[in-house]
């Protein structure tokens, strides 16, 4: 299923306006949520079913963009997954707003099934929504992290991934000119049970 696009988006929220309807006018007509049109006027498209959005695009007159609707789905060659082992060095973490999130690492083998640095299965699609992976650290259609944090809540998410992400950088120095090895530092692995930093200090 192909996604929508921001300025269908907007151009179904510039029919609304010009017919005189609010979003909570709106959102009563189609069955969701005034919160759900706003977010959707905004850009966020995942947060209105395809089935809605065609209720919608219907009761505005906006015409349905063709380029909205699976073109090919014939099965294509699996894109490169990612590792869900948040310990892993092929994850980078870093911190937004004190949430700790993890930057995948491409594999280094578009068809392989197991991860280059840790030898865990690789996931191909995300495990929130289903969507194939694409890159970041966040599905681009659901917005779930790709990789949950595993760590205490008291764990301080910026001093720990500022940690890791030395170690996996002295990881990468050792590693330049070669693919991942079997022979990474302790560090890599390290497990984050044992010398964290917690958000009291501690």
């Amino acid at each position: 299923m192909v996604a929508l696009s921001i300025t269908f988006c907007r151009q179904l929220a510039r029919a609304r306006r010009e017919k005189g309807m609010t979003q909570s006018a709106l959102a009563e007509a189609v069955g969701c949520k005034q919160s759900a049109v706003s977010m959707f006027e905004a850009g966020r498209v995942e947060k209105l079913s395809r089935e809605t959005v065609k209720k919608i695009a219907s009761l505005l007159e906006v015409p349905w963009p063709q380029s909205a609707d699976p073109q090919d789905t014939a099965p294509g060659p699996l894109p490169r997954g990612f590792c869900p082992n948040a310990f892993c060095p092929s994850n980078v973490p870093y911190a937004v707003n004190g949430e700790l999130y993890f930057w995948p690492r491409r594999q280094p083998e578009a068809d392989g099934t197991r991860c280059a640095c840790c030898g865990e299965i690789l996931e191909t699609r995300c495990p929130a929504c289903g969507a194939p992976v694409s890159a970041g650290a966040c599905c681009t259609r659901c917005g779930a992290p790709r990789i949950a944090n595993p760590l205490p809540p008291e764990t301080d998410p910026e001093a720990w991934a500022a940690r890791r992400r030395t170690a996996i950088a002295q990881w990468l120095t050792l590693t330049r000119h070669e693919p991942p090895p079997g022979d990474l530092p302790a560090e890599a692995f390290e497990n984050p049970i044992h010398g964290l930093t917690t958000r009291s200090g501690r």
